[in-house]
């Protein structure tokens, strides 16, 4: 008989997160805008209650950050004036300098070497070009100079936590900040989509996309969490490759002409 496949608690989050990805998908497609914001503010729900019912203690830092988050969401979702809307760009902005207050912890402890250092220049360079560039477009269209503060700061925030998070990939390269690295890049990414649908033009499959980065944000930082606190992480080095696809010996040994045979 077949082995049944088990399903442990992170891959049955992963099936239901997909599928709230997909309706979303479908809800902006039929124009429902309601549907498409309320999934945002579902999946912290659905993130915490998956880790509590697993774990019983979470660091206040990281409690506050999801808080944060799904505070930023309900604001948006329920957006009744330009406070509203402020507000919860506020509480991102707040999620995001808890995240980098994470990682200064680590920062601390890092011995840059030559190379190391010339490549946080350059990320650091070309990702204060990209946010002065971004500004220099963007600052026409708004006409209230609080919003376009809390646009400068969230940029600002978003360069440093990639930047940060990036110098501690390259320092450590283990899973644990692999899950942080890439996290950061659906947040940011996720981000600028929101951007463009905000203040240049809107496309459907733009805000589908910044959906799903902004869930699979989310997902990222639940499970950095969760490994943080299992005490799953150690200090050896892997690559992107390890991370994503895990192989075995015996696959490591077919000959591509066995395969062609069979």
């Amino acid at each position: 008989m077949k082995k049944v496949r088990k399903f442990t608690p992170n891959l049955i989050l992963v099936i239901i997160l997909t599928v709230i990805v997909l309706c979303s998908a479908v809800a902006t497609y039929f124009d429902s805008i309601m549907v498409s914001k309320t999934v945002k503010l579902i999946t912290v729900t659905i993130l915490m209650t998956f880790y509590f019912c697993q774990l019983n203690k979470m660091a206040n830092v990281f409690l506050t950050t999801f808080l944060l988050f799904f505070i930023g969401d309900a604001f948006a979702v329920f957006s009744f004036g330009e406070v509203m809307l402020k507000l919860s760009k506020s509480m991102y902005i707040g999620a995001y300098l808890l995240l980098i207050f994470v990682l200064l912890g680590k920062v601390k402890k890092i011995k840059f070497n030559g190379l190391v250092s010339v490549y946080l220049i350059l990320v650091l360079l070309l990702n204060s070009y990209f946010l002065y560039v971004l500004y220099e477009v963007a600052k026409e269209n708004f006409v209230d100079e609080v919003n376009l503060a809390l646009y400068v700061f969230h940029g600002i925030s978003l360069i440093a936590l990639m930047y940060f998070s990036f110098a501690v990939y390259l320092s450590k390269e283990t899973g644990q900040s692999i899950t942080f690295l890439l996290m950061v890049f659906c947040l940011v990414f996720s981000d600028v989509l929101n951007y463009i649908n905000t203040l240049y033009i809107y496309y459907w499959l733009f805000e589908v996309f910044e959906q799903a980065l902004h869930i699979s944000g989310l997902f990222l930082l639940y499970k950095y969490v969760y490994d943080h606190h299992k005490m799953v992480n150690n200090e050896k080095k892997m690559n992107l490759s390890d991370y994503f696809i895990k192989t075995s010996q015996y696959l490591r040994d077919i000959k591509v002409e066995e395969v062609r045979k069979a």
